[in-house]
């Protein structure tokens, strides 16, 4: 009996690319759909270096590694290809969940007019792009903390956040005329 692909075999035919679509079998198993669910963790509880490496996996298309660092699952549990959409859905609702609380961060309100295009934004854009939000916001915490990178990437989620809200917040209402 055949159960699905795992997410190891998953990475290895996405590191061949389109061959892997000729074969009847596995075009058939990656269809296969799935209502299990497993466990997963709180995101807000991880750590933020966990939670950062967890966007990371996200985006490099590295599941196996996403679902052992943020799927609770006994030993002899395997997480295959279809058990991965609910796993994925599971973590961005608790994502959008968590972000709406911290609304300095992640949807500012805007005062007056919108800024036009300049060079210095089309810097700052391409910056974020590069190194990511969650290294701005890190900075952002140790700046107004006075502390080092490392204490802050021990702390959970939820602190983080906080306190890069806090000071996006006292910035914004200060700049405020």
């Amino acid at each position: 009996m055949i159960f699905g692909i795992t997410l190891s075999h998953y990475q290895k035919l996405l590191s061949k690319g389109e061959d892997y679509k000729g074969n009847f079998w596995i075009a058939k198993l990656l269809l296969k759909q799935s209502n299990k669910k497993f466990k997963t963790k709180d995101i807000s509880q991880l750590k933020f270096s966990t939670f950062v490496e967890l966007e990371y996996c996200l985006e490099n298309a590295n599941f196996k590694t996403f679902c052992s660092i943020f799927v609770n699952k006994y030993f002899w549990q395997t997480v295959y290809v279809h058990n991965l959409k609910l796993i994925v859905e599971d973590f961005a609702q608790q994502k959008e969940k968590l972000f709406e609380n911290y609304q300095y961060i992640f949807n500012p309100p805007s005062y007056g007019e919108p800024p036009p295009d300049t060079v210095g934004s089309e810097l700052r854009k391409d910056f974020v792009k590069e190194f990511g939000n969650w290294v701005i916001i890190t900075d952002k915490v140790c700046r107004g903390k006075m502390i080092d990178y490392k204490i802050v990437e021990d702390w959970k989620v939820e602190e983080v956040l906080f306190w890069a809200n806090y000071l996006e917040g006292q910035r914004i209402t200060e700049n405020v005329k």
